[in-house]
């Protein structure tokens, strides 16, 4: 009888080590998927609730459906962005959430098992810093900014003190280096806030927010984060300088900039920082960007062929990409390395996918990640 002692203590010390190392409950959460290669465009359907994700030829620029376009979605999404190893997809939605996906190698889409992720208003921006490590929302009507922490499997976490307050009607929002802005766009104002990268904090800069003389749209910062630029409708294009030690803006000389009376709905930038681009519904507007001024002095119009509701740069490669949200498609340019001029690639235009043009689909954002 004593012999069997032992025995029996060894099965119960395996019984213990092997409930305590093996429980599934207790075991690390799996690795995301390994990354897409390639370059992406993701366009989100505010109409159909659906997302729209395209490969990018590095050489010739052509963008490509994957297998399985349109993707489902959610309800009015507004924007997306991903992060800088391109294993996150997020979804802001004027529903009040953002959503979360998991990005393959194939380019397809597996939602996160906690999303939606609420933001507390009706969200129609989004941004991130550029490390990976925040996401932030502008909060439409509630007139606010969220500011979430991105977890080890891509879910989101409300920072304390999250939403913060903004002006009136927050729809655009970026972010320039530690800096965050915010453009109120019935405040005719952008807000601005320093983040702080350990917790995510907002604190409002001194002075914020900032006249901006029109309704900001969209808002970009060019790459060195000396300068900002808001697309004001009918206003043209409004420029700031970005004060480096403060984040406080000051108007360009000459601001707003326009194009011959045309409606600036939004703005990219080229990869140099040289020329920025606006779309006005119909075509592209180019603009000269002063380098140490930051002022624009307009080029004059790329046509189109079709309508441009957004726009955006696949920089490296020096590519524009003009979303038309009235025939479902994508016009694509070339930008001349030195004189930075368009030009419209062969093939245009390119469908977000088979039988698009004959669908209702209402294209709201169009993002490119490299």
């Amino acid at each position: 009888m004593l012999r069997t002692v032992p025995t029996l203590l060894g099965a119960m010390l395996c019984g213990l080590v092997c409930a305590c190392g093996g429980g599934g409950s207790y075991s690390s959460p799996p690795p995301p998927p390994p990354p897409p290669s390639a370059s992406l465009i993701f366009v989100t359907n505010g109409s159909a609730g659906t997302i729209d994700v395209l490969t990018i030829d590095a050489k010739t620029g052509v963008p490509t459906p994957v297998a399985g376009n349109p993707l489902p979605d959610g309800a009015t999404p507004k924007g997306t962005v991903v992060d800088p190893q391109k294993r996150y997809l997020y979804v802001v939605s004027s529903a009040g959430e953002v959503r979360g996906y998991l990005l393959n190698s194939s380019a397809q889409l597996s939602a996160m098992s906690a999303s939606p992720f609420m933001t507390g208003g009706p969200s129609t921006a989004i941004a991130m810093d550029a490390s990976g490590q925040f996401v932030l929302t502008a909060n439409g009507t509630s007139n606010s900014v969220s500011v979430f922490k991105i977890g080890s499997t891509g879910a989101l976490t409300e920072v304390p003190g999250s939403p913060f307050a903004a002006g009136a009607n927050p729809d655009a929002i970026v972010m320039a280096g530690t800096y965050v802005y915010a453009g109120n766009g019935q405040g005719g104002s952008v807000s601005a806030y320093s983040l702080d990268m350990t917790s995510g904090s907002l604190t409002a800069v001194a002075g914020s927010p900032f006249a901006a003389g029109g309704n900001p749209l969209a808002l970009v910062a060019d790459p060195s984060g000396t300068h900002l630029y808001a697309a004001e409708g009918p206003n043209g294009i409004a420029g700031f300088a970005i004060n480096g030690t403060t984040g406080a803006l000051t108007t360009i000389s000459g601001s707003p900039f326009t194009a011959s009376g045309n409606a600036e709905l939004s703005a990219v930038m080229d990869a140099a920082g040289a020329l920025l681009h606006a779309a006005n519904g119909t075509n592209v507007d180019c603009y000269n960007v002063d380098p140490s001024t930051g002022a624009l002095s307009f080029i004059g119009p790329s046509g189109t062929g079709g309508r441009a509701l957004a726009l955006a740069v696949d920089a490296p490669d020096n590519f524009l990409y003009a979303l038309d949200n009235v025939n479902n498609q994508i016009e694509v340019f070339s930008i001349q390395t030195g004189s930075y001029s368009l030009s419209l690639i062969p093939g245009n235009p390119y469908p977000l996918f088979s039988g698009a043009s004959g669908q209702t689909l209402g294209p709201t954002s169009i993002t490119i990640v490299h």
